[in-house]
């Protein structure tokens, strides 16, 4: 009876310590994602977008898109509180774009987040993502180390969404298979 009370035990410690070596980046005004967009005609495009400005009720992100410039994305309250599409527009150099009411950009909104907390399940861009269990080939790394993630995949099953689980920043870390001929995005890096 010892031996498989010490075989289970030694079952959850190890589960434990694999749940416990998760990366979790810390997002916090000035922090930096290196990304590549992937367009639907197979470009791949590096960009950084940045946290600029970070408050409560305004988050302004700036951009640096090889080959189109700089600018940046402005949501409030608004946005950030109930926004539940993404905002997918060529981005404009030179300027600094407020985001309708009901976008975000490369973040999931509080009441996105509370939905995928309570219901497993959360609205984005007209289609329901449902939180999954990523298998091995599925998880997402950087810099060689497995990033803590919900993993959210569409009612179609064809469009997946990697979301750094972080209730004060759920930023889109990776989407692929984005719909209505938006670009997909891949995280490189983050500083």
């Amino acid at each position: 009876m010892k031996t498989i009370t010490w075989i289970f035990a030694l079952i959850l410690i190890t589960f434990s310590s694999l749940a416990q070596d998760k990366y979790s980046p810390v997002i916090k005004q000035g922090t930096k994602l290196h990304y590549f967009a992937l367009t639907p005609d197979g470009q791949s495009v590096p960009f950084i977008a940045s946290f600029d400005s970070v408050a409560a009720d305004y988050i302004r992100i700036g951009w640096n898109i090889e080959g189109l410039g700089t600018g940046s994305w402005v949501m409030k309250k608004a946005s950030l509180d109930n926004g539940v599409n993404g905002f997918w527009a060529q981005p404009m150099p030179d300027n600094a774009q407020e985001l309708p009411d009901d976008q975000t950009v490369l973040l999931f909104s509080k009441a996105q987040w509370q939905s995928l907390q309570k219901n497993q399940k959360a609205d984005f861009d007209q289609t329901t993502y449902t939180v999954k269990q990523a298998s091995e080939q599925q998880q997402l790394k950087v810099s060689g180390k497995v990033v803590d993630v919900l993993f959210l995949e569409s009612s179609t099953g064809n469009t997946h969404i990697w979301l750094l689980n972080n209730p004060a920043f759920p930023v889109i870390l990776k989407i692929a298979g984005n719909t209505g001929g938006h670009v997909d995005l891949e995280l490189l890096s983050i500083e």
